[in-house]
């Protein structure tokens, strides 16, 4: 009887044996891998480690978008538990009242974690909260989007959300090339309460911009002036080089991109290329060009103006001057709609929207810029004479101030539509892994860009456009002054578009300078509100980038 108990319990003794060597069997060499990982969880904790995003420069090198280090605050309960015996009673009452929290009860409560993230610690306190870690703390450096520039560059730079991926502007746009990389991983924590890293994420590229600061900044003070001075709703300003290449654009009232959060869309949206409006007389370029270029008219021959007053089509066209007879020069230097509306009826709706087309209005201009608008053309298939008369003038169709400009371009470079760009090139770890490929399209022949020319220095000179005088330089341009569309149909007596677009110096171009107010107050001729300031953008130029003027002097 005792043997057989013996017997049963040494039988009971080799299979517990047996169940031990099986599950250690498992653990180690069967089902490892599951029994790794499950373990590495518990003493590796995973956490996401961000790469640094993009430079973003001017094209004089200055920094107008960077990170900043971003210090995430951990803790390792069940290190500091075990390790830490030192007083960390002032670096607790900072970790409670910077992050309203208790520190003590969250280590008690959670003795056998090895990781939890506190929060993110102010800039200003990194090097404090640095020297007095305890052991059992520490650091992970993210990064945080910062604009040094802010409200200058904000329409064209944009802002990043929490996660750092664009949102707005060139952000948004080269989101892909500017973002770093992000990765997540188990991270191993070294008996000092430090973290060893596998790898480490890669960092995103960087733009160049043709953006040039110090002429941004001169835009964005002289748009801020004339919106206070005029009293007005908006004003819009771009320079641009013949090629393309955006120099300076800004919309005014701005916004800081620190601080996106704190401004309505209608601060943040990017007004040069998605805000449409009727242009007015700036719009004449096309009907000169297209008269001028289809051959129905060969600049010489003189118009009569009905003397400021015209009824067409059960309508009136009106002038601001009583004019009889104007040669074709000065149905543009003197801003005549009844006059442009004759040629444009002349050339008929064919040659009138073949180069409406050509010069790109109706489309987008393809900068690299998102939430671009087409603009609004009006169906050509039905297109009544009336629409037609007006169009010549600028009233009927919607534009954006990136299309205007582009369509002066053409005329500053020769006759070729070319597409607006701003940025150069993108680099990467010092190499140039992208470069602005320049696309240009002949719209007009060369003999129509230099007659035109003549005509744009004709409106300066002795026209509507005087107050874009430059002393010691030739500059030329045209007027536009817009009624607005009344939403109770019609349009509004009393809210008008002023505009000014100026192609400097207008013998050798170097710009084409564009300023549009809308609704000002007041005075609201383009020639009395956005001339003068375009004056003051192209002197500034001539000064800053030594342009020689006539009889060899600078000013």
């Amino acid at each position: 009887m005792k043997k057989a108990r013996f017997q049963l319990l040494f039988f009971f003794i080799i299979i517990g044996f047996l169940l031990v060597f099986l599950k250690a069997f498992l653990v180690q060499i069967a089902d490892s891998k599951n029994y790794r990982q499950e373990y590495a969880k518990f003493i590796e904790p995973l956490i996401e480690l961000q790469g640094k995003r993009g430079n973003i420069y001017d094209c004089n090198n200055k920094t107008l978008a960077l990170d900043v280090p971003n210090f995430q605050l951990f803790v390792d309960p069940k290190f500091y538990l075990e390790y830490n015996k030192t007083d960390d009673k002032n670096f607790f009452s900072y970790i409670n009242s910077h992050f309203n929290i208790n520190i003590k009860e969250i280590i008690e409560k959670n003795k056998n974690s090895r990781y939890i993230n506190l929060g993110t610690i102010n800039p200003k306190d990194a090097v404090w909260v640095k020297n007095n870690l305890p052991k059992g703390f520490g650091l992970i450096k993210n990064y945080k989007r910062f604009y040094p520039y802010a409200n200058n560059v904000s329409k064209i730079i944009g802002f990043c959300g929490k996660n750092n991926q664009g949102l707005e502007g060139l952000e948004k746009e080269y989101d892909l090339y500017l973002s770093g990389q992000n990765i997540k991983q188990r991270i191993k924590i070294t008996p000092y309460g430090n973290f060893e890293f596998s790898k480490q994420p890669l960092n995103g590229a960087n733009l160049h911009l043709t953006i040039n600061e110090d002429i941004q900044n001169y835009l964005h003070f002289q748009l801020k002036e004339v919106l206070k001075e005029r009293k007005a709703k908006m004003v819009i300003g771009i320079i641009a080089k013949p090629d393309g290449a955006i120099v300076a654009m800004d919309s005014v009232p701005s916004y800081d991109n620190n601080n996106f959060s704190n401004y309505d869309y209608q601060h943040i949206r990017i007004n040069p290329i998605n805000y449409l409006f009727e242009p007015g007389s700036v719009f004449k370029i096309v009907t000169m060009s297209s008269a001028l270029d289809s051959h129905t008219f060969n600049g010489n021959e003189t118009l009569f103006c009905e003397n400021g007053k015209w009824k067409f089509s059960g309508h009136t066209i009106s002038d601001v001057e009583k004019n009889a007879d104007l040669p074709f020069d000065k149905v543009f230097a003197y801003s005549s709609n009844i006059c442009s509306a004759k040629i444009a009826l002349k050339e008929g709706k064919e040659i009138f929207y073949k180069y409406l087309w050509a010069f790109g209005f109706g489309k987008k201009t393809h900068i690299d810029l998102p939430g671009e608008a087409d603009g609004l053309v009006k169906d050509y298939v039905n297109l009544k004479p009336f629409d037609l008369a007006t169009m010549a003038f600028g009233q009927g169709i919607g534009v954006s101030a990136i299309q205007i400009i582009r369509a002066y371009l053409a005329i500053a470079n020769g006759g070729y539509l070319v597409n607006p760009y701003i940025v150069d090139y993108i680099s990467k770890d010092g190499k140039i892994i992208y470069k602005h490929k320049k696309v240009k399209k002949q719209i007009l022949k060369p003999q129509t860009v230099e007659k035109v020319k003549q005509i744009l220095a004709l409106v300066v000179e002795e026209g509507t456009g005087t107050n874009a005088k430059v002393k010691y330089y030739a500059i030329g341009g045209k007027t536009g002054t817009a009624q607005v569309a009344s939403h109770k149909g019609g349009y509004s007596p009393s809210n008008y578009t002023g505009s000014f677009v100026g192609i400097f110096p207008i013998d050798k171009p170097q710009f084409v300078i564009l300023v549009t107010v809308f609704d000002p107050k007041g005075v609201n001729y383009g020639g009395e509100v956005a001339a003068p300031v375009v004056a003051k953008l192209a002197s500034m130029l001539a000064a800053y980038y030594k342009i020689e003027g006539n009889g060899n002097v600078i000013r």
